[in-house]
C-alpha cells in the first residue's frame, strides 16, 4: 500500500471548517478513483496545523491521483485561509495496525 500526505498551515480557529471540507469534499473527490484505500485527517487546533493521508493500493494508483490530491488540498487551503504552501509527500506502508 502507499500513502500521500498533504501538511498545511490554516488559522486555527477555522478547523471545524477544515475537518467538514476533508470530510465531505475531499473524501468524496477520491471516491471511485481506482486503488483509493482510506483517507486520515489530523489537525493541532493549537497552532492550526493540518495534515491529510490519502491511501492507495499500489504506487500507480496514487500517482493517477495527483490532481486529485492538488484540488484537495486547494479546498482545505481556501476553506481555512492557509498559509504557505502544502508539504507534500509520498510514502510506501510497511506497517499499519488499527485496533
Amino acid at each position: 500500500m502507499h500513502a500521500r500526505t498533504g501538511r498545511l498551515q490554516v488559522s486555527p480557529e477555522r478547523i471545524d471548517e477544515i475537518v467538514g471540507v476533508m470530510q465531505e469534499d475531499q473524501v468524496a473527490l477520491f471516491h471511485g478513483q481506482h486503488g483509493y484505500r482510506g483517507f486520515t485527517g489530523l489537525a493541532d487546533r493549537t497552532s492550526g496545523a493540518v495534515m491529510g493521508i490519502s491511501f492507495w493500493e499500489t504506487e500507480d494508483d496514487l500517482r493517477a491521483a495527483e490532481e486529485l490530491g492538488r484540488e484537495a488540498r486547494r479546498r482545505v487551503m481556501d476553506a481555512g485561509g492557509g498559509q504557505g504552501e502544502p508539504v507534500v509527500e509520498r510514502w510506501e506502508v510497511v506497517f499499519d495496525e488499527m485496533v
